[in-house]
C-alpha cells in the first residue's frame, strides 16, 4: 500500500476522535453559554501556545480544531444535510438497503437561511469506515450500515456534524424530471456507454437540449473517460443548478403536489415534515448562482485490484473551512489575479472584457481561447472570496449565470486567484 495515501487517509480520519458533540443538543442555553466560555478560552490558549512553539500544529492539530469550531456552528444553528444518491441492485432488489451510494453531497444551510454551500465527496474515497469496519471507499457505508453508518464514518473522517440526511431512489430522479417536462442543459461532449448486465445505454450528443428522464439518468451517471468519477461530479453539480432554475419556473410550481407524491415515495429521511418544509422554502428562494460548491481534491491510486480516490487532506480542509465553517478570506492590497479561458466566438469582444475585468480591480495575468459549455469562477487562493465577483457578474453577461467553484490548487501554471471560463453560449 502507498505510505503516502496511508498517511493521507489518517490525517484526515482522525478530525473529530475528541468530538462528543451529540449530547450537547440537550443542555440548557446556560450550560451551553458556559460551555462555549470553556471552548473558546481553550482555543485561544491552544494558539497561544502555537505562536511559542509554531512546530507543534501539524496536520493532525488543525484537524482536532475542527471539533471545537463543529460544536460551536451546531450551537448557532447552522445545519449540515447528507444528500445520498442509491439505486438499486436489480429489479427485484431495494434500492435502500445494500446498496453503495453512488452520489455523496454535503450541503451546508447557513443559520440565516440566506447562503448554502455544497461539498461533492468522491464515492472512491478511502476512508476508514466507522464502527470499525476497516478501510474502503466511503460509498460502502450505506451498503454495510445504510444512512447511519455513512453519517458517522463522514463525521469521524472530517470532524463535522451532520445534522440531517436524506437519501434519494434513482429512480425517483427519473420519475421527477419526467413530472417537470424535463431538464434543459448544455451537455458539453458526446457520450456514449452501454452496460447489458445493469440494462444501461447512455447515448447523448452534445450541444443546448432538454433531457429527458432517460437522458438525464445517463446524464447523471456516466464516467467513462479520461475525467472519470470527478467529471461525473461536476455535471451532477452542474444537472442540479439546471432543476433548480426549473422549479422555480411557474409551471412547475403548479405541480407541487404531484412533485410530492413522487419525492414521498423515492426518499428517506430522518427530518420531519416541517424541517423538511423548511428546506424546500430555503432552497425554492437561492438563487442557482449564489450557491458556492467544490468537490472534495485529491488523486487517484490503485491497491490491488481497487481503485481508490485518495483525499488531499490540506486542500479537504481548506475546502471545509471555507464551505462548512465560513472562514473569511485573508486581508490583501493587491489586485486578485485571474486566468481567462474564453470562447472563441468571443474573440472580437475580448480585449473589451479583459479591460472591464482589469477596471474592477483585478489583473488579467494570462488568457486563451478554448471551447466551453459552461460559464464558471473558480476560486483558488484564500483570498479569492466570493463576494469579489459581484461585480463581474454584474458587468460581463457570460458570468451573471455562471457557477462559483471552490478549487484550491497552488500548483496552476499561471498560479492566480481566480480561472475565469466564459462559454459565450
Amino acid at each position: 500500500m502507498d505510505f503516502k495515501s496511508d498517511k493521507q487517509i489518517n490525517f484526515i480520519n482522525k478530525m473529530a476522535e475528541s468530538r462528543k458533540e451529540g449530547s450537547f443538543l440537550a443542555f440548557k442555553w446556560t450550560l451551553r453559554a458556559v460551555l462555549i466560555c470553556i471552548l473558546l478560552l481553550g482555543t485561544v490558549y491552544y494558539f497561544a501556545e502555537a505562536e511559542k512553539n509554531p512546530h507543534m500544529i501539524s496536520v493532525n492539530d488543525v484537524i482536532k480544531r475542527t471539533g471545537i469550531r463543529s460544536t460551536f456552528m451546531t450551537l448557532m444553528g447552522d445545519k449540515n444535510i447528507l444528500f445520498l444518491g442509491v439505486d438499486s441492485n436489480g429489479p427485484y432488489s431495494n434500492s435502500f438497503y445494500g446498496t453503495r451510494s453512488d452520489t455523496i453531497l454535503l450541503v451546508n444551510v447557513h443559520r440565516n437561511g440566506k447562503s448554502v454551500n455544497a461539498i461533492s465527496i468522491p464515492r472512491d474515497s478511502k476512508v476508514y469506515l466507522a464502527g470499525g469496519k476497516g478501510v474502503d471507499k466511503i460509498n460502502a457505508a450505506h451498503a454495510l450500515g445504510g444512512p447511519e453508518l455513512t453519517v458517522r464514518t463522514i463525521e469521524e473522517t472530517f470532524g463535522i456534524h451532520i445534522s440531517n440526511y436524506i437519501v434519494i431512489n434513482y429512480a425517483g430522479v427519473r420519475d421527477f424530471v419526467g413530472e417537470i417536462g424535463g431538464v434543459p442543459i448544455n451537455v458539453e461532449k458526446k457520450m456514449y456507454y452501454r452496460d447489458k448486465t445493469a440494462d444501461l445505454t447512455i447515448d447523448l450528443e452534445p450541444g443546448h437540449q432538454v433531457l429527458s428522464p432517460h437522458k438525464a439518468e445517463g446524464y447523471l451517471r456516466f464516467r467513462h473517460d479520461a475525467t472519470g468519477d470527478i467529471g461525473r461530479i461536476k455535471r451532477q453539480q452542474r444537472f442540479l443548478k439546471a432543476l433548480a432554475k426549473k422549479l422555480a419556473t411557474a409551471e412547475t410550481v403548479l405541480k407541487a403536489p404531484q412533485l410530492y407524491d413522487i419525492l414521498s415515495k423515492n426518499i428517506r429521511t430522518d427530518m420531519n415534515l416541517f424541517d423538511l418544509s423548511k428546506l424546500s422554502n430555503i432552497i425554492r428562494n437561492i438563487k442557482p448562482e449564489e450557491v458556492k460548491v467544490a468537490t472534495l481534491p485529491g488523486r487517484p491510486s490503485k491497491y490491488s485490484h481497487i481503485s481508490y480516490w485518495i483525499l488531499d487532506a490540506r486542500k479537504t480542509q481548506s475546502i471545509i473551512d471555507r464551505l462548512i465553517y465560513r472562514t473569511g478570506p485573508e486581508s490583501s492590497n493587491e489586485n486578485l489575479t485571474v486566468s481567462l479561458f474564453y470562447s472563441p466566438r468571443l474573440a472580437g469582444r475580448i480585449e473589451s472584457i479583459v479591460d472591464r475585468i482589469n477596471a474592477l480591480g483585478f489583473s488579467v495575468k494570462f488568457r486563451t481561447p478554448e471551447n466551453n459549455a459552461h460559464s464558471e469562477i473558480i476560486a483558488h487562493t484564500k483570498e479569492a472570496a466570493f463576494n469579489k465577483i459581484e461585480p463581474l457578474r454584474k458587468e460581463i453577461p457570460e458570468l451573471r449565470d455562471s457557477q462559483y467553484i471552490v478549487e484550491p490548487d497552488e500548483n496552476l501554471y499561471p498560479c492566480t486567484d481566480f480561472t475565469i471560463i466564459l462559454a459565450g453560449n
